[in-house]
């Protein structure tokens, strides 16, 4: 009951909620459980982010299956990979590698400079010094891999060149970051070599 003046008394004087208000008291009720639906889907959505987090960062990086010949290894059939290549290969390729006037060695020290300058980026197997090395980048917060495999070779006419495949473990497209990654990485080596 409330002394409002704006809600008419019944014979007895006394005034009652109206109907909308008696149906918000019902629902009070109510309002216990559903703050904590409220709050539980958040809590929820969070633990499987971490959870989903945590089996991807123990997901282990076998070399067998990642650290590919760029010249050889096949196209992915999902649009999640972006591969570099000299222009005289008969290899399936996003753009020509550009050529340096280095010798071999001089661009595979750089480039893994390069390569390992950047953001959360490890050796998975091979060696710039060899000649064939593959990198595993993982992002930022779910630490998704991408591998990078890249091969140096020397140039036709002198100098040298490089084959370079950057691809995902997961997911069916990328939203650019393999393409973005390897020009990104080859403009810093641009800079550094010529």
């Amino acid at each position: 009951m409330t002394d409002s003046p704006d809600i008419p008394a019944d014979r007895d004087g006394q005034r009652h909620d109206p109907p909308e208000f008696r149906l918000g008291r019902r629902w009070r009720g109510y309002r216990r459980p559903m703050a904590l639906v409220l709050v539980l889907i958040p809590v929820i959505i969070a633990a499987l982010a971490v959870g989903g987090a945590i089996a991807i960062r123990r997901q282990s990086d076998n070399p067998a299956d990642w650290h590919l010949d760029p010249l050889t290894a096949p196209t992915p059939s999902t649009p999640n990979s972006y591969r570099v290549a000299p222009a005289g290969e008969s290899i399936d390729r996003d753009a020509d590698a550009p050529t340096f006037s280095v010798p071999v060695a001089e661009l595979a020290a750089a480039f893994d400079t390069v390569a390992l300058g950047d953001d959360r980026v490890d050796v998975l197997a091979g060696a710039a010094s060899d000649g064939f090395v593959t990198y595993v980048q993982r992002s930022a917060f779910f630490a998704f891999p991408d591998y990078v495999s890249v091969r140096f070779v020397e140039a036709d006419g002198g100098g040298s060149t490089l084959a370079v495949f950057s691809r995902s473990r997961y997911g069916k497209g990328d939203l650019g970051v393999n393409k973005k990654r390897v020009v990104r990485w080859l403009e810093q080596l641009g800079q550094t070599v010529t």
